[in-house]
């Protein structure tokens, strides 16, 4: 039986060997990106990364080994990507979001609806020339500014039963509205309440992003999208998720992150997102 000091040095010589082979691959990977770049060709090509993993589990010799090799190549990939995403948005190949910055919102001969929980906070919130609609709930409100009724929403951020967002998020999402400010009458979190309007307008010094993307009910497909966030460096502040489907069981995922659209780090993440997740909304970049 060998020594366990000599096994160990023989798999730090495996691992520097890794780490040289990992390290030209990524030279490989850059070339790539280049070529891309020059014929606007998608990073993410799904069938082709199927065929590679199916292909290199394939060398293994049992099944065991072939499910490690699939994993490992799973992340040496997916690392891959992200570089590939940063090259583009260094290159300036990041699509734009549509997104308008302002310096401050105008409520000149602006009306706003607003349901019973958020009455006394929008009276506070807007200015007096601004006309103020009542609503029974989020929805009816959602329906007014859709109708163009008025130009803006000023709704309780959370449900007041559940404490969650994700269903008002999901009216936000639904409508194709989108996030312009957040304001607080007081720390506690029931006491939140978000403006949104059909416009696609940030405010200039917006530190906060919120999102939404569909995931199927499958082994690693969160775990791989959310991994666009943290590879970046990324803060997520919340994620909450409500059914879409049942059959197939399918989650759309709500996540808010501290950030600007304009942050390289955001941009490449967004990249990521928009390729690889199903539907992916920016809902707002706000403050």
């Amino acid at each position: 039986m060998k020594d366990l000091l000599d096994i160990r040095k023989e798999i730090d010589g495996i691992d520097r060997q890794i780490v040289e082979l990992f390290e030209n691959r990524m030279v490989l990977t850059t070339q790539v990106a280049e070529y891309k770049i020059s014929t606007g060709k998608a990073v993410f090509d799904k069938e082709r990364e199927v065929s590679k993993l199916d292909s290199v589990a394939s060398l293994a010799h049992s099944d065991f080994n072939s499910h490690g090799v699939r994993e490992l190549f799973e992340h040496i990939m997916s690392v891959s990507r992200k570089r590939q995403y940063q090259l583009l948005t260094e290159h300036g190949k990041f699509a734009p979001t549509g997104f308008v910055e302002v310096k401050e919102l105008d409520f000149t001969h602006a009306a706003a609806a607003f349901i019973p929980a958020s009455e006394e906070a929008a009276k506070s919130y807007f200015p007096e020339e601004c006309g103020l609609q009542k609503c029974a709930d989020w929805r009816e409100a959602c329906e007014v500014l859709q109708r163009e009724e008025v130009n803006f929403a000023f709704l309780p951020m959370q449900d007041p039963t559940s404490g969650y967002v994700s269903a008002n998020y999901n009216l936000v999402a639904e409508y194709g509205f989108y996030i312009l400010e957040e304001y607080e009458t007081s720390p506690q979190p029931k006491d939140r309440y978000l403006l949104i309007s059909k416009d696609r307008v940030t405010l200039s010094g917006a530190d906060k992003i919120s999102i939404c993307f569909e995931a199927p009910d499958a082994c690693g497909s969160l775990y791989h999208l959310m991994s666009h966030l943290t590879y970046n460096n990324l803060n997520m502040n919340r994620i909450e998720s409500i059914v879409i489907s049942r059959d197939p069981l399918d989650y759309r995922f709500f996540m808010d992150l501290s950030g600007n659209l304009n942050d390289s780090a955001i941009k490449n993440a967004v990249l990521g997102l928009r390729d690889e997740a199903r539907n992916f909304k920016i809902l707002g970049n706000y403050r």
